[in-house]
């Protein structure tokens, strides 16, 4: 049985194979270069549109590098370039860096004793809600600075913990609520930082592409504010529309789970130390902005893969237990998620082509889009884009519809700035960033979507029923909370 469910899947594969070609091939012979558009710029368009379809219907790996192999052998980019633009860029070394890091962090418990350290503090003692929130904050916490995948499998496995204790079984509402929320929140704090999170790290790659540039620290001060005015509102979610029977509370020792924890050990302090050290260096030239200007500029020339480096180096170096290093890197580099890694230079080769001046696509794209923008106010336009970038993020790989947005819509933004209407560019991206995390309801829709409706405690029907209602809410915060702050900080 298995070898015809291989060879079954095999040929869907080669199926999607063929459509990939013959889109390639029908746009290269129907769509003519007009309207902007180059011959060059049909050849690559034709290289995107059908890497995209492989993306979605088959894989995100082995596709992502043959764009780059292709764009070579097309002759659009010479392979020194390719090269830089693909494999050498800023995006795939900062989330190898970073995800080195967050291994290290898993593999010490310092992420599973951060999450039992909120879980177990004495304003959660009779207050079942206050636990539960106490619960999720500490998941959108620490989302914002960690690898999502292991903090949701991590967050999944408390979750069932604490649902044996308190004798939930699978399927009760209880159990439906803590994983809604585990999914939800992480997902949208996902969004919320540049730090581990390749979505708004290649966000910030085209806005200096662009030439505005925009710090760690900008991005921050809308996705932070924002996420956490997500986060109230899926309370209520939880409170009001889930609404659990939270009876079984009454019997729930927190004190037996607090003489349980085992205190973080010497690796796993180091290991935080140095994480915390990397992020300050991050976040210095916003920190000492405006009153240490060359120690500012110092870091900004550092920049971010070299403090992530540093910190790799340490925890490679500094050995505790049985003389052997606190990070393998030989070993644990096996634990990255080298798919995502290699998806980005998928992502990054077109960033780097498709705006280029000789494809002459944002000539194209701007001429074909500039008949909506024209016959609707810029406002209610940018309410638009974002409501359609929520309703496709449901289906669609956040990474590549952010790359499919900004690249359609940055030409539209361009034009009317031209026309004398102001339209934030940088303001509109961070919307943008923010809008393809909105992305929960169904289970292609995050990479952690499916480890959470495939827990036991929440149906597919389930994310639908409360997802959707939650989905709108959170548009709505996003055009009116976040929208605000992302004109404030660009300003």
């Amino acid at each position: 049985m298995s070898a015809v469910a291989i060879s079954a899947e095999y040929s869907k594969t080669l199926r999607h194979i063929a459509i990939s070609v013959a889109i390639f091939a029908g746009i290269q012979l129907l769509l003519p270069p007009v309207n902007g558009l180059t011959e060059m710029g049909v050849t690559l368009l034709a290289i995107f549109i059908a890497t995209v379809y492989l993306w979605i219907f088959v894989a995100v790996d082995w596709p992502s590098l043959l764009a780059p192999a292709l764009i070579v052998a097309f002759g659009i980019v010479p392979h020194g370039q390719m090269l830089q633009f693909s494999m050498g860029n800023l995006p795939v070394a900062y989330v190898f860096a970073t995800s080195l890091l967050t291994v290290a962090l898993e593999r010490t418990g310092a992420i599973r004793q951060a999450a039992l350290w909120f879980m177990t503090r004495k304003i959660c003692e009779g207050r079942p809600w206050v636990f539960l929130g106490m619960f999720l904050f500490s998941a959108t916490f620490l989302e914002f600075w960690v690898d999502i995948v292991p903090l949701v499998l991590i967050y999944l496995a408390l979750s069932d913990e604490v649902c044996q204790r308190l004798g939930y079984e699978k399927g009760s509402k209880f159990g439906q609520a803590i994983v809604f929320g585990i999914l939800v929140l992480t997902v949208i704090s996902y969004g919320a930082t540049p730090i581990a999170s390749p979505g708004p790290l290649i966000m910030l790659g085209f806005f200096e592409d662009a030439g505005f540039p925009v710090t760690f620290g900008q991005y921050m001060a809308v996705g932070i504010p924002f996420t956490m005015v997500v986060f109230v509102f899926v309370m209520l979610i939880l409170r009001f529309v889930v609404n659990p029977d939270m009876s079984n509370f009454n019997n729930f020792d927190i004190e037996e789970l607090r003489r349980e924890m085992k205190p973080l050990d010497l690796e796993g302090k180091i290991t935080v130390t140095v994480f915390i050290l990397v992020i300050v260096a991050w976040l210095m030239p916003d920190i000492t902005r405006f009153f240490a200007p060359r120690v500012s500029a110092y870091f900004s020339m550092l920049f971010l893969v070299p403090p992530a480096l540093f910190g790799i180096v340490l925890l490679s170096i500094i050995r505790v237990k049985d003389d052997k290093p606190i990070l393998n890197i030989k070993t644990d580099i096996a634990k990255t998620p080298l798919g995502v890694i290699v998806f980005i230079v998928g992502v990054q080769t077109f960033a780097n082509t498709i705006n280029s001046p000789d494809a002459g696509i944002r000539d194209f794209m701007s001429n074909s889009l500039m008949p909506l923008a024209d016959a609707i106010t810029p406002a209610m336009f940018i309410w638009v884009a974002m409501a359609i970038t929520v309703l496709i993020t449901q289906t669609f790989s956040n990474i590549v519809l952010q790359s499919i947005m900004w690249f359609a819509f940055l030409p539209v933004m361009t034009a009317l700035n031209v026309d004398g209407v102001v339209v934030n560019i940088v303001a509109f991206g961070i919307l943008i960033s923010l809008a393809c995390n909105i992305a929960f309801v169904l289970p292609p829709s995050q990479v952690c979507a499916p480890m959470c409706f495939g827990s036991g405690y929440l149906e597919v029907s389930q994310g639908i029923k409360y997802g959707v209602p939650t989905m709108i809410g959170i548009y709505i915060l996003l055009m009116l909370v976040a929208w605000p702050l992302a004109l404030w900080v660009a300003g």
